[in-house]
């Protein structure tokens, strides 16, 4: 008795190892295809960015930073011809309109990664109390949204704010943060550098310090 006691002991703890095992296999590669996806959206998104110079800055790149439950959650607005990260059906999804990403709490009081849209040519703040539409919820997996910004006199990444310049970034890395739902894993890091086109494309026809009016 005393022997097939250890033996079934010994079995119930390797059984539990191999499920506890399967389902971190399992939630890792779900967590893989909603990084992947949501980098991926973003990385179009910015490479179809749209700027025209103009005093009221409709088409400034705009960030903020802010960390949400322990996690980076910046907030990250430009103005895109993609339709990435838009709601199927919305009147805003084939035309240019300034994307708004952000990490907020979702229905279940979890973090989550939401999408907002607003017509390119509105104010953002006017346009967030004029056009009422229902943030997206793009992924609940996606819990922490890190933007950093080339700086070209330090020759490194930089984790200041985006002064509020009437411009865009040329080089940009974006860090994408998938959370375990067991606290003690750490999350699952996605980073990707990206160089805007539109931005190298100004900074080549108007060369010097000051390339972009601010």
């Amino acid at each position: 008795m005393t022997i097939l006691t250890i033996a079934m002991a010994i079995s119930f703890q390797a059984f539990s190892g191999t499920i506890r095992a399967w389902k971190r296999g399992t939630e890792v590669i779900e967590g893989i295809k909603h990084g992947d996806f949501a980098m991926s959206q973003l990385a179009t998104a910015l490479n179809s960015t749209i700027y025209f110079f103009n005093t009221r800055k409709n088409y400034a790149f705009k960030l903020e930073k802010d960390t949400f439950s322990g996690l980076p959650a910046d907030t990250i607005s430009f103005v895109t011809a993609s339709s990435a990260f838009m709601k199927e059906g919305s009147p805003l999804q084939h035309g240019p309109h300034r994307l708004k990403l952000y990490i907020a709490d979702d229905d279940r009081g979890n973090p989550a990664l939401f999408s907002t849209a607003f017509p390119a040519i509105a104010n953002e703040e006017d346009a967030e109390r004029e056009y009422d539409e229902e943030p997206h919820l793009v992924s609940r997996s996606v819990q922490g949204l890190e933007i950093l910004l080339y700086d070209d006199e330090l020759e490194d990444w930089t984790t200041d704010d985006w002064e509020e310049e009437n411009s865009i970034p040329e080089r940009v890395m974006i860090v994408i943060y998938v959370a375990s739902e067991n606290e003690r894993e750490e999350p699952l890091i996605f980073t990707r550098v990206l160089e805007i086109p539109v931005a190298q494309s100004l900074s080549e026809k108007l060369p010097g310090p000051s390339k972009i009016k601010k």
